[in-house]
């Protein structure tokens, strides 16, 4: 086996995934590739910590971007409320 030619397949593999990630623009499939590629004892050691920071990157970014979705839609409702009870007040 070309071990060269091996760990420069499963660099490139890390690679794409990485840049469809940074790019946003990845599925299910890039996410399964990238924990696959963590896996330690399967894939060389350095090539798996690659991947497992990447990974945990990701996963960071995505509940980033869940906690700030929910707080656009607090702040969204608070805002409704706020107005409604302002136009009551003008009401009167």
């Amino acid at each position: 086996m070309d071990f060269e030619r091996y760990y420069l397949d499963l660099f490139e593999m890390l690679n794409a995934c990485c840049k469809k990630i940074a790019s946003g623009k990845y599925d299910k499939a890039d996410s399964d590739h990238l924990f696959e590629l963590s896996k330690k004892g399967r894939y060389p050691g350095v090539l798996s910590e690659l991947a497992e920071s990447f990974g945990m990157m990701m996963v960071k970014v995505e509940a980033r971007e869940f906690r700030l979705k929910e707080i656009i839609g607090e702040l969204e409702q608070a805002k409704a409320i706020k107005h409604r009870g302002s136009g009551d007040v003008d009401r009167v």
